[in-house]
């Protein structure tokens, strides 16, 4: 596999890996749960997770991008919901740390994204085909 393929298909799991994430965190955004009441103790409420992309500088070739999970901090922001069966004393619940504007953003970054690496995946089969055929 040549190199520009290699690359275009990292780029496209990149994308991938971003719309699914983002799709992950729109759905959950309702996903609402307890404050935390100590120190060390985490909200109950869905939470979302951001993905990173870093050079892959790892392999033989170091070639595309490889991503990861890490997870949103702070994960959650305090709402007032008295009616809330998660609500403590003072009406107040854990709610995930999403916004959903941005998440729409991230889905239609990865969609670009990955029409990119595809194009460019075309491009590099019909450069492979020109350069047999003038060969042969």
């Amino acid at each position: 596999m040549s190199n520009v393929f290699a690359t275009a298909i990292s780029g496209m799991n990149a994308a991938i890996a971003r719309l699914s994430n983002a799709a992950t965190n729109i759905v959950n955004v309702s996903s609402t749960g307890k404050l935390p009441s100590a120190e060390n103790e985490k909200a109950t409420s869905f939470a979302p997770m951001d993905v990173v992309s870093l050079s892959n500088s790892s392999g033989d070739n170091n070639l595309g991008v490889r991503t990861t999970l890490v997870p949103r901090d702070p994960s959650y922001v305090v709402v007032r919901d008295e009616k809330s069966p998660d609500a403590n004393e003072d009406g107040l619940i854990a709610a995930p740390n999403i916004d959903l504007t941005s998440e729409i953003v991230t889905t239609m970054m990865a969609e670009i994204a990955y029409k990119a690496s595809a194009k460019l995946i075309a491009v590099e089969k019909q450069n492979q085909e020109t350069l047999i055929n003038t060969l042969s």
